[in-house]
């Protein structure tokens, strides 16, 4: 892999950076919390996603970002002949190849696979190959010794021998567990055939039971045909003779109910004889009845016109009243345009005055920040370079003229005295310089005066423009309302005439009291209408009554021939309920014995069925035996076959491990001897993988801290180089992130030189430090520094030399 070139917008605390990656060994330098390893986080995010990042999608956005601001990462790299370029956002994803328009992966998903697949490894094995950190640089020596066999035969491409010989173990379990089930359920070869023959029995004796049911039905069937003949008749008797009683019994009740309607009848034109008597004297009232209802009515139009009288009396009182008001509120607001143009004018000139000041303000106050903060870097800077000038004399005084001079590297000697006094003269003038820059930034700390000024004058101001803003609000409100008064009072005046017009026009002479006493004569007339009604209604009805008597006469003659018919016909009959019962006895219990018949051939039937079900049971037992037996010779073989390929796999993995192993302690070695100048130059790695430097043949018993971060940073840089080696396509990317922290001078340059040589091998080597003494030994130097004002980070390219900036920064924002 050749990293191109990377892009990051509103990614954590970088807003907009950009890189151009250039081969050879790279630096990105700067101060702890700066933004450095975040352009790795960057660059894993681009390729596996969300799972090489830390945090949520939330957490992933630049803080000062708008809600809107899109979060990008834009990584080109190459690979083997080919070129990628991948755009990943946090709702979409897209891998471009080989320049071309439309992406070949364009799913957040879709991508990351398309990625992986690509470059060959997972997300873990990835950082565990070209990342390296100093955190995680003894990552195999935390490893059990099944851990770190495993590791390694990922990412050297033997893992699929492990899944297919766990895929092969899977199916051993299974097939030991089926076998298992198969020999549980054999059963007893016996015991299965004598229930076969116990079957073959109860299938015969069955069979003759069923006969003998059969013919006792028969029989019992032959004696219920004889008596069915007697027995349908003895029903046919008992329901004629009932219903030639009901018909008795019906012709009683209606000659009973045409007895009621003869009564009914004769009371009904009793009544109609007193109606036409009482009709004559009410006819003779109701004749003034017309007269009074037009007086009535003619009142009652009076009566409503005196109503309307009254309302637009009340109507014309409020409109008066309305217009009085209207016109004192008139008045009030007459005022209104003069004072509106008052306050728009002083409202513009407070506007001015106060955004004056706001600017004002703001450049104070920014350049008051920026010096602050500008001294603040200063100081840190100084008192850095301070405590490792401290740290150098120490160590130079400590060690005497055998002490590593902290420049060149090598051994004092006779410079001892001249080295050590040019080193205090540099800590002093540190002090004296750092003394004066810290006084400077105290005095940074207060507010400037005209700024605290400016902040009391701009809350005045805005408090001004509101007051003005509200004054000239009311005003604008009251030139509406004085457009709207002006229209309200014109149509008011024009409702008044309206009103009083229609007041003049309506007619007077309206007398209450007579209009109340012709009310009382009208309904005393009605009274007397409906009583002629309800008496002309029952008159009416009096033909109705004498043909109602008629028809109930000849009903009663009916009714009485028809019960006398219906007597005769039953006692001609001759039916005996005694006799019914006895027959109905008689052919209850023969049905019953029917009945009882069929019910035992039934049950003789499903024994029958039940013992050729037992019988087909054993038999299909006897045939399943056969096939279980030779289903379990059949698994035993194929896990016989398993077996052997699973001791296979076992001793092919062992003896490509066998293989990888002195492979990696041979690279391993010639790395530590020139990490370690010689002193060290083997290195060896045992059956649990674990590590051995050794002195002189013999294995080193205990090495410093210093040492095992070099042993494991050999480990890892032989494992790389290894990788390199078998991949398909050459890993030349190494990546180091702080793997400087306790090595001293001479060791962290010869990892330098070291990282120089494998150039060859790597054309590609970022480390990632704090420390400034390797930057000469570097090809490229990315300066990375947060700026707290802005909340970012910002990158620039350095000349390698030390001078000032050979290009335009390489961040914005």
């Amino acid at each position: 892999m050749r990293l191109r070139s990377l892009s990051m917008r509103n990614f954590r605390q970088h807003a907009h950076t950009e890189i151009t990656f250039r081969s050879g060994l790279t630096g990105i330098i700067g101060p702890n919390g700066a933004g450095k390893s975040t352009i790795l986080e960057g660059i894993a995010w681009a390729i596996y996603g969300a799972a090489a990042a830390r945090g949520t999608n939330d957490t992933i956005k630049f803080a000062r970002a708008g809600a809107r601001s899109r979060v990008e990462v834009d990584l080109a790299f190459g690979l083997g002949a080919h070129e990628f370029r991948v755009i990943r956002t946090l709702t979409t994803a897209e891998v471009y190849l080989d320049g071309g328009a439309s992406p070949v992966a364009s799913t957040v998903g879709g991508a990351t696979a398309y990625l992986q697949q690509r470059v060959g490894m997972t997300r873990e094995e990835f950082f565990n190959t070209y990342f390296t950190g100093q955190k995680e640089l003894a990552f195999l020596a935390t490893m059990g010794p099944a851990d770190r066999g495993r590791f390694l035969s990922q990412v050297l491409g033997y893992e699929r021998l492990r899944r297919a010989q766990d895929l092969v173990k899977g199916r051993k379990t299974e097939l030991r567990s089926e076998i298992r089930g198969l020999r549980a359920t054999l059963g007893d070869p016996e015991e299965i055939a004598a229930a076969r023959v116990a079957a073959e029995k109860g299938v015969a004796e069955a069979v003759e039971a069923r006969k003998a049911s059969i013919r006792a039905a028969e029989d019992a069937a032959a004696a219920l045909k004889e008596i069915t003949p007697r027995w349908e008749d003895a029903q046919k008797a008992r329901e004629r003779y009932r219903e030639l009683t009901h018909a008795v019994a019906q012709a009683e009740r209606d000659r009973e109910a045409a007895r009621r309607e003869l009564n009914r009848a004769a009371s009904e034109l009793e009544a109609v004889a007193e109606a036409e008597a009482a009709l004559a004297p009410l006819r003779e009232k109701l004749a003034h009845l017309p007269t009074v209802t037009d007086q009535c009515t003619r009142l009652s139009e009076l009566a409503r016109q005196d109503e309307r009288r009254k309302a637009l009396v009340r109507q014309v009182a409020d409109l008066d009243a309305e217009l009085v008001r209207a016109r004192e509120r008139l008045e009030k607001v007459a005022t209104a345009p003069e004072l509106e143009k008052k306050y728009a004018a002083e409202l513009e000139q407070l506007r001015t005055q106060r955004e004056a000041v706001a600017a004002t303000l703001d450049e104070k106050k920014s350049t008051w920040l920026a010096d602050k903060q500008d001294a603040f870097t200063q100081l840190s800077t100084y008192r850095e370079r301070g405590t490792e000038l401290k740290d150098q004399i120490t160590q130079i005084r400590a060690l005497g003229a055998e002490g590593i001079c902290p420049t060149c590297g090598r051994p004092l000697g006779n410079d001892y005295e001249r080295t050590l006094e040019e080193l205090e003269d540099q800590w002093r003038m540190l002090v004296q310089d750092g003394k004066w820059r810290a006084k400077r930034y105290e005095q940074l700390e207060a507010k400037p005066d005209d700024v605290v000024e400016l902040e009391k004058l701009l809350p005045q101001l805005v408090e001004a423009v509101e007051d003005r803003s509200r004054k000239l609000t009311r005003c604008q409100g009251a030139l509406q309302e004085l457009e709207q008064l002006t229209a309200d009072l014109a149509q008011r005046q024009a409702r008044r005439g309206e009103l009083q017009g229609e007041l003049d026009a309506l007619p007077s002479g309206y007398d209450a009291a007579e209009h109340r006493k012709a009310e009382k004569r009208l309904a005393e007339l009605r009274e007397l209408e409906k009583r002629a009604a309800r008496l002309e209604e029952t008159a009416a009805r009096g033909a109705d009554w004498e043909l109602a008597q008629s028809q109930a006469r000849a009903r009663e003659a009916a009714a009485l021939e028809q019960a006398g018919a219906a007597t005769a016909e039953r006692d001609g009959l001759g039916f005996s309920e005694e006799a019914f019962e006895a027959v109905r006895a008689e052919h209850k219990r023969l049905d019953e014995g029917v009945r009882a018949a069929d019910l035992r051939v039934a049950r003789a039937t499903g024994d029958l069925n039940t013992a050729e079900q037992a019988l087909q049971t054993a038999t299909r037992a006897e045939a399943l035996y056969q096939q279980r037996v030779k289903a379990v010779e059949a698994q035993e073989a194929e896990l016989r076959y398993h077996d052997e390929l699973d001791l296979a796999y076992s001793e092919l993995r062992q003896e490509l491990n066998d293989q990888v192993r002195p492979e990696l302690s041979e690279i391993a070695s010639a790395f530590l001897s020139q990490l370690t100048d010689g002193r060290y130059t083997s290195m060896e790695i045992d059956e649990s993988y674990n590590l051995m430097v050794m002195d002189e043949g013999e294995e080193k018993p205990v090495i410093s801290g210093g040492e095992e971060d070099i042993a494991n940073l050999v480990l890892r840089l032989s494992l790389s180089q290894m990788i390199a080696e078998r991949a398909g396509h050459p890993l030349s990317l190494l990546i180091l992130d702080e793997v400087f922290g306790s090595l001293d001078v001479a060791r962290r340059d010869n990892v330098v030189q070291l990282l120089h040589h494998l150039e060859d091998r790597f054309e590609q080597v970022i480390l990632i430090t704090h420390i400034e003494g390797i930057r000469e030994s570097l090809d490229q130097v990315l300066r990375v520094e947060y700026d707290e004002r802005a909340g970012t980070s910002v990158l620039r390219e350095e000349n390698v030399t030390g001078g000032d900036d050979f290009e335009a920064p390489l961040a914005a924002d």
